[in-house]
C-alpha cells in the first residue's frame, strides 16, 4: 500500500498582498473534501459626533468622513474586508485531490454615531435616525458581498477535479480563489456605482 500524505495550503489576502504558507501533514487519506463554511469576524467602530443643529451635525460629520483617493468626495462610513483561505490537498501516490477547504473573513466597519442632546429637535433626530439606518444598510451590503465571496471560494475549491500531482492542484486552487476574489471586488464596485455609495438607499444628510 503506497504511503499517503496531506499537504495544506494556507493563504491570507489583504488588498494587493498574498501570503502563501505551506503546511505539511501526514495522515489518513480521505476522499470527501470537508468544507466548514466561512468563519466570520466582525468589527464595528463608531465615530461619535456632537451637535444640536443640522449645521452643527453636517460640520461634525465632515470631520469624521473618509475622503476618496482623489479627495473629491467624502463618505460618512466605510467597510473593509479581507479573506484568508486554507486548502488542504492529499495524495495517494497516483493522484492528488482536495481534502478540506475553509475561509476566514474579517469585516471592519466604520460608522458615524450621534447621541442627541435633550434640546435636539425631534425632526432632526428623526432625520438622523433615518440616515444612520440607511448608512448601516449600505455597509451591510458590502458585508453581504464579502460573505458571498468567502462561500464561493470554498465552493469553487470543492469543484476542482483531482490532478496528477499536488503542485498542479495547489496552483489551480490558488488561481481559482484569486479569480473569485477579483470577481467579487468587481461586484462590490458595481454595488457602489448602482447605489451611488448609498445615496439611492437614503444615506444622505441632511
Amino acid at each position: 500500500m503506497p504511503r499517503r500524505h496531506i499537504v495544506g495550503i494556507a493563504l491570507a489576502v489583504d488588498a494587493s498582498r498574498v501570503v502563501l504558507t505551506l503546511l505539511f501533514f501526514w495522515g489518513a487519506f480521505a476522499y470527501a473534501a470537508e468544507v466548514e463554511g466561512p468563519s466570520i469576524h466582525d468589527t464595528v467602530e463608531y465615530h461619535d459626533i456632537a451637535g444640536d443643529t443640522e449645521q452643527a451635525l453636517v460640520a461634525a460629520l465632515k470631520k469624521v468622513s473618509y475622503a476618496e483617493t482623489s479627495g473629491d468626495r467624502f463618505f460618512a462610513a466605510n467597510t473593509h474586508w479581507r479573506i484568508r483561505w486554507n486548502f488542504r490537498v492529499e495524495s495517494d501516490g497516483q493522484t492528488c485531490r482536495l481534502s478540506s477547504a475553509n475561509t476566514e473573513l474579517d469585516v471592519d466597519m466604520n460608522l458615524p454615531r450621534w447621541q442627541p442632546p435633550s434640546n435636539a429637535a425631534p425632526a432632526l433626530v428623526k432625520r438622523w435616525n433615518a440616515f444612520a439606518s440607511a448608512v448601516r444598510k449600505h455597509e451591510d451590503g458590502h458585508r453581504d458581498i464579502a460573505i458571498a465571496a468567502a462561500h464561493e471560494i470554498e465552493a469553487g475549491a470543492k469543484k476542482e477535479p483531482p490532478q496528477r500531482d499536488c503542485a498542479a492542484l495547489k496552483k489551480k486552487l490558488s488561481r481559482t480563489a484569486d479569480a473569485t476574489l477579483r470577481e467579487f471586488r468587481d461586484k462590490e464596485n458595481s454595488y457602489d456605482v448602482t447605489t451611488m455609495h448609498g445615496r439611492t438607499q437614503g444615506a444622505t444628510f441632511p
